[in-house]
């Protein structure tokens, strides 16, 4: 239940420079939005942190046109708001320095209750990547958890689409107005999202997706999370700041190692060498939060018995693991010909047993 009228939110909101931290600092000095409008100079320098200038745009007034605008489009576009003083707004979001005043939000809010963990990485994954980014979330979400993320390319968005698969629900925290679709590639998801999902958003309706924007929403995702899983992630990927809002928030970090000749997994393993916990199996990740979570969750594993399988098919599926490996190098391994590694391959794959990545690159499943 919200203790203030959003008119008068977005009208303090409105005015230059006053940005989250004022707000919340205006209102708990002085009461409400309200007041804060209708205070005069002297008052209003008696808050820290506000000038005269800055008392003289408040003074001023709201943006009328602004809060009418933003009004009717979250009429027009069915958007919820929660704003940092309703019952509804995210306990732990609350908890970290610089928490978002307004969460804009689209699709089905009950799954602010569930336990959230974050899955991050790189825009641009490997097959490897790809391949760990929907185990992980798989596994995540088989254990209870709602997935967050980014709904960027590459990571955040198999991420999304692995938890709407297991069912679990997923939350995507957004760089831009929640009129926008940022990629624009990802219409279908966004829609799909609408319905199964949450969409949030610190940005009010009508702001692009700005670079400068999405170092910021991090934030948020990490804010809202039980911990966050970095599955494969360069140098230089913004993955790495959700991380590090991670670390400054007293959240969990887990890393998925990868290959030392790897560039899409250099931030992965500095991460590990940097304190991050490095992740093999979910059960990695579920026995460091044993304990920490109010809701339970289910660490019951799908058993899957091993294939009935003789001759070349056995001698194929037995080289391969979750590590990719080139048609070639199986034959060599095998000692099979050409021909038959390929049959036998084809026939694994038909069974389900087996994966084929880009490049002829095969994994078992």
């Amino acid at each position: 239940m919200s203790r203030f009228s959003l008119d008068s939110l977005l009208g303090l909101y409105s005015i230059p420079s006053i940005g989250p931290t004022r707000m919340r600092k205006l209102i708990s000095v002085l009461g409400s939005p309200e007041q804060v409008l209708n205070a005069g100079m002297r008052r209003l320098k008696q808050v820290d942190g506000i000038d005269r200038k800055t008392a003289e745009k408040i003074i001023s007034g709201p943006d009328a046109s602004f809060v009418a605008t933003q009004l009717q489009r979250i009429r027009d576009y069915n958007i919820e708001i929660l704003t940092y003083w309703d019952d509804a707004y995210p306990a732990r979001l609350k908890q970290i320095y610089d928490p978002p005043v307004f969460l804009f939000c689209k699709g089905q809010l009950e799954l602010l209750t569930k336990p959230l963990f974050a899955v991050v990485g790189t825009r641009l994954p490997t097959s490897y990547g790809r391949m760990i980014t929907q185990r992980f979330s798989a596994e995540l979400a088989k254990a209870g958890f709602s997935i967050i993320s980014g709904f960027a390319r590459g990571v955040d968005t198999l991420a999304h689409q692995t938890a709407l698969k297991e069912g679990s629900g997923t939350i995507a925290v957004l760089g831009n107005g929640l009129d926008q679709i940022y990629p624009p590639e990802n219409k279908k998801l966004f829609d799909r999202m609408v319905q199964e999902g949450l969409f949030v958003t610190e940005y009010h309706l009508g702001t692009k997706p700005d670079a400068g924007n999405f170092p910021k929403r991090n934030r948020i995702i990490s804010g809202m999370s039980s911990g966050v899983l970095v599955t494969e992630a360069g140098a230089k990927s913004g993955a790495l700041l959700t991380a590090m809002y991670a670390n400054d928030q007293n959240r969990e970090v887990f890393a998925v190692p990868g290959s030392i000749q790897s560039a899409n997994s250099a931030g992965t393993n500095r991460l590990i060498q940097s304190g991050a916990k490095l992740v093999q199996t979910v059960d990695d990740i579920l026995n460091e939060l044993e304990g920490q979570l109010s809701l339970p969750l289910s660490t019951e594993k799908e058993t899957r018995p091993a294939p009935a399988l003789d001759g070349m098919y056995k001698k194929v599926f037995d080289v391969l693991d979750s590590e990719p490996l080139h048609v070639d190098q199986i034959a060599l391994r095998t000692e099979l010909t050409p021909a038959e590694t390929l049959n036998a391959l084809l026939t694994l794959e038909l069974g389900g047993l087996i994966r084929q990545m880009a490049g002829k690159m095969f994994i078992r499943l």
